[in-house]
């Protein structure tokens, strides 16, 4: 198991989540803020969201 913390930058409420190594690394991560409910893309190796396989740490980079 893959233990993410954040902030969520809509609601600036702080929250940790839980998802398998698997679903970072071949599926889809989707997680939800405790806060105010909004939905937060962790990783899409599907290419369901976006054109080929992005993880968080491909979003980050892309946003510097």
């Amino acid at each position: 198991r893959l233990l993410l913390a954040f902030t969520c930058k809509r609601c600036n409420h702080r929250s940790h989540k839980t998802f398998s190594k698997t679903a970072y690394e071949t599926g889809v991560v989707i997680i939800q803020c405790d806060g105010c409910e909004s939905r937060h893309l962790i990783a899409d190796n599907k290419g369901w969201f976006r054109d080929g396989r992005v993880t968080i740490e491909d979003l980050v980079q892309e946003r510097g």
